[in-house]
């Protein structure tokens, strides 16, 4: 208990800048936490998925294969079952429909990644803020005591240094889950390209073996 209390000191010693830094950190490591599970568990496309539906609807059996997409709400069975309700249509507007399909879960996907966007930038000057704020108490300081007390400059300087380090340490942290997010958003919309390349195919070959 007494490690957690001298912690919470010490993070305080870097100055009134350290609660919307505290704040800041929060609010990103819920949408860490958020965004986690809705790229490893929500969005996760099931295996042989897609190779599932695709082989049903190369057999005609389009309402088997629409049936198989209905209640998985993730992006490629929404492409897919967008694309299979107009399979019998005409090839363009198969093409849109899935289209359409696809740049409406681009916003899902993208969901709160602006928040990691804007505490990469805000964190950094948040804590180079607190620190100048430190410094010219120091500077207050030494105008008043002089270089008699040198402790109260020095250590005030090491204080407010604190608060830089850590809006830079929230930054770090936030940059490396914005990149690894967007690389996974980046994989996702692939998968729903590749799916739907792979569903005109199946299309195609549908209608040779008719011909």
């Amino acid at each position: 208990m007494n490690g957690l209390w001298d912690g919470f000191k010490f993070i305080f010693r870097g100055g009134f800048m350290m609660i919307p830094l505290l704040a800041s950190s929060l609010i990103a490591l819920t949408v860490i936490v958020e965004r986690w599970k809705a790229f490893h568990r929500r969005y996760q496309t099931p295996p042989d998925f897609i190779d599932g539906v695709l082989d049903k609807a190369r057999a005609g059996k389009l309402a088997e294969a629409i049936q198989a997409c209905q209640g998985k709400e993730i992006p490629v069975a929404a492409v897919l079952k967008a694309g299979l309700e107009h399979f019998k249509n005409p090839t363009e507007e198969m093409e849109i429909a899935m289209k359409n399909e696809a740049e409406s879960w681009l916003p899902r996907l993208e969901k709160y990644i602006h928040v990691l966007d804007t505490t990469i930038t805000i964190a950094p000057l948040m804590g180079l803020l607190g620190t100048i704020i430190g410094m010219m108490g120091s500077f207050k300081v030494l105008t008043q005591s002089g270089v008699d007390d040198p402790y109260s400059i020095t250590g005030g300087i090491a204080e407010a240094l604190i608060a830089t380090a850590t809006g830079l340490v929230i930054a770090l942290v936030c940059v490396v889950f914005h990149n690894y997010y967007n690389t996974l958003i980046k994989n996702l919309i692939y998968k729903m390209e590749s799916a739907a390349s792979r569903l005109m195919e199946a299309r195609m070959a549908s209608e040779r073996k008719k011909g």
